[in-house]
């Protein structure tokens, strides 16, 4: 299957460079475009805007870093949104027209599950198109290893 619009939400995870990897490696080999996301959450309360233009700041460089290690003749596009994570990448996936979302879990427990739900569970639950989700443990293939083990 070819993906042409591939949408990568990063976020702290311990997997993030796993989550990456596999959405890059999916990207070049179908020749589309990677769409790297954060969303900063918003607090309950009330947050200055210049905290969050700062944590604005940190994510596109952190996302920009990310991008300089792709193939220079890999389409990217870097996205920093507010907002509530699940709703803001459901939402960005329809508006791009996205044909896969690779994102990674964060391997909670099931009781902070129960109280906290998941980011990933509710991005299943509501994405427009596929989602490849990589557990916490996930460690991306070399590029040829899917071919060779087919």
């Amino acid at each position: 299957m070819s993906y042409k619009k591939i949408l990568c939400p990063i976020g702290h995870e311990e997997n993030s460079r796993a989550t990456f990897e596999t959405a890059a490696r999916l990207a070049r080999e179908s020749h589309g475009t990677l769409y790297l996301v954060h969303v900063v959450p918003l607090a309950p309360s009330i947050v200055s805007e210049s905290v969050l233009m700062d944590d604005r700041g940190r994510a596109h460089n952190a996302l920009q870093r990310l991008a300089a290690q792709l193939p220079a003749a890999q389409s990217r596009v870097i996205i920093v949104r507010f907002g509530n994570p699940a709703r803001e990448i459901t939402s960005l996936a329809r508006r791009i027209g996205a044909d896969l979302i690779v994102m990674g879990t964060h391997g909670r427990t099931m009781m902070a599950r129960l109280f906290q739900g998941s980011i990933a569970e509710k991005v299943i639950a509501h994405a427009p198109c596929p989602v490849l989700a990589l557990p916490p443990d996930a460690v991306a293939e070399a590029p040829d290893a899917a071919s060779q083990a087919a």
